[in-house]
């Protein structure tokens, strides 16, 4: 059974043959009416748009033929109409003999207003029926464009898009036995067989291997296709990494033809593995470069790290080194911790950042003299307590905090001068110090904005192209930092020329020497 409509004008006719909706045309111009191509078994359906319909037309017949067999072979021949709550009207129909089409009902424009009638004449065929309200037919199929053709056309319907919508071989949905390529945005014409579920067969091509190889172990052929393809294609890695990084359309590009070549992505990370760990470390050299790591720096590195799929301890030592100073740059810049001291008895407004172990150092005349105790760090002031005479400096006066290699040391302006102390973690201790200094100093710090240790980026890929990624005294390519040959305590400037590759080993036995 097929379902048609005609839209007919006042005059009883259709304007042309694109008014006929029909299995050849089964959406009118207008959206007005659909033929449904894929009905429940048993039913011929379309859906009508009544607000869409043009004002010059006023009546739509609901119409169907059965090109096989007349309408008396068809039981229980009825037809219904729904809207969106349900079902509207239904009505049998009585098919007269030798009839194969004929019009079910109509709706019809009358006052504004649409009236459904049921019924409707009946005809030999669907040709008689059309040519019955003006519609031209065609007498071959060269001559649809103007006319109707009753010639059936057969829509392919599509092949559904696979879950996963990025490039790669799956399943073919008309072939259990294939892979089909899908590009993006739709299939292609490239298959080829699923690999056979036989753990004799190699993975890759399916063809047996020797009984020697186990496991997901490719054949002879395709370990030595694989290679082959990897050197080249490690050569153009390198290249994205250097220019892009491992984001972006250059980079996507890499992995799409891994997936076309049929190559185990963790085969792929093995050989780029060598220019993978050497990008990530200049990644954290760059960052680590200016003492500061940003939020947007450290999502940065950690997806560069899952793009590049490293999993190594030298990389896990790189993001605990930029965790810890994220961590640094936070106190410094005033996110400082609240702790509770109750053996002290400050006044209410007064909040502790910290309580720890220290030992005093002072110069006297009779020579060094070292007091161990406790410092304590607040919003107003820093506190000594130890068994001898304590100090406590007020914020006011001090000017600032720095860190050596076993403690801190506070410059400041009262009388007595700063304070030396050894502390176990200087550059924690030293990052909480300086953090309370800001704010009660309340110096604002615009954000992203860094001090005068910042290096610029141009000057950062000068330095590191110039010394090739290496330290410069030992050749150590791991845990790399920038140095300033000429400290700036004593006046260096932030140049390429006046900046150098240490590892850290080789700067911390630099410190602050020329």
């Amino acid at each position: 059974m097929d379902a048609h409509a005609v839209l007919l004008t006042a005059a009883g006719r259709v304007r042309s043959a694109r008014d006929v909706v029909y299995f050849n045309a089964p959406r009118h111009p207008s959206q007005a009416v659909t033929v449904d191509q894929d009905p429940q078994p048993g039913t011929a359906r379309l859906s009508v748009s009544l607000p869409r319909t043009e004002a010059e037309i006023v009546r739509i017949l609901i119409t169907g033929s059965a090109p096989d067999e007349p309408l008396t072979a068809l039981p229980g021949l009825a037809m219904s109409v729904e809207d969106a709550e349900g079902l509207v009207a239904r009505a049998d129909v009585a098919a007269e003999p030798g009839a194969r089409a004929a019009v079910f009902g109509e709706f019809r424009r009358a006052e504004d207003r649409w009236w459904f009638v049921r019924g409707g004449p009946q005809h030999a065929d669907a040709a008689e029926l059309f040519t019955t309200f003006g519609a031209p037919l065609a007498d071959s199929p060269q001559h649809r464009s103007q006319r109707l053709s009753l010639h059936r056309t057969r829509f392919a319907v599509p092949m559904p898009p696979p879950q996963d919508e990025r490039p790669d071989w799956h399943p073919d949905p008309a072939d259990a036995a294939s892979l089909r390529w899908w590009d993006g945005s739709r299939w292609t014409d490239q298959t080829v067989a699923r690999p056979p579920a036989d753990p004799r067969g190699c993975p890759r091509c399916g063809r047996r291997r020797g009984w020697r190889l186990l496991g997901a172990a490719l054949c002879r052929a395709c370990a030595a296709e694989v290679e082959d393809y990897l050197s080249d294609w490690r050569i153009r890695a390198l290249r994205v990494l250097t220019t892009t990084g491992p984001s972006g359309p250059d980079w996507d590009e890499l992995w799409t033809r891994i997936r076309h070549q049929r190559i185990d992505p963790d085969t792929a990370r093995a050989a780029l593995r060598g220019p993978a760990v050497a990008h990530l470390e200049r990644t954290a050299a760059f960052a680590l470069a200016d003492g500061t790591i940003t939020g947007a720096e450290l999502e940065r590195f950690d997806a560069t790290v899952a793009a590049l799929g490293v999993r190594d301890g030298s990389v896990d030592e790189l993001r605990r080194s930029l965790r810890r100073l994220r961590i640094l740059s936070r106190l410094r810049a005033g996110e400082l911790p609240v702790i509770a001291v109750p053996d002290l008895h400050l006044d209410p407004q007064e909040r502790v950042h910290l309580d720890t172990a220290a030992t005093r150092l002072r110069r006297t005349g009779r020579g060094a003299h070292a007091s161990p105790g406790r410092l304590i760090c607040s919003n107003r002031k820093l506190r000594f307590i130890g068994p001898d005479a304590g100090i406590e400096i007020p914020w006011t006066r001090a000017v600032s905090v720095s860190a050596t290699e076993t403690g801190v040391t506070v410059a400041a302006t009262s009388a007595r001068g700063g304070a030396a102390f050894d502390v176990d973690e200087p550059e924690l201790v030293a990052a909480i110090m300086e953090g309370a200094l800001r704010v009660a100093k309340r110096l604002t710090v615009a954000p992203g904005r860094r001090d005068s240790r910042s290096i610029a980026p141009d000057i950062k890929a000068e330095v590191w192209h110039r010394d090739g990624g290496r330290c410069v005294e030992c050749g150590a390519t791991h845990y790399l930092e920038f140095d300033h040959i000429i400290p700036l305590s004593r006046g260096g400037a932030t140049s390429a020329a006046n900046l150098q590759i240490l590892c850290r080993g080789c700067n911390r036995d630099k410190g602050d020497h020329i």
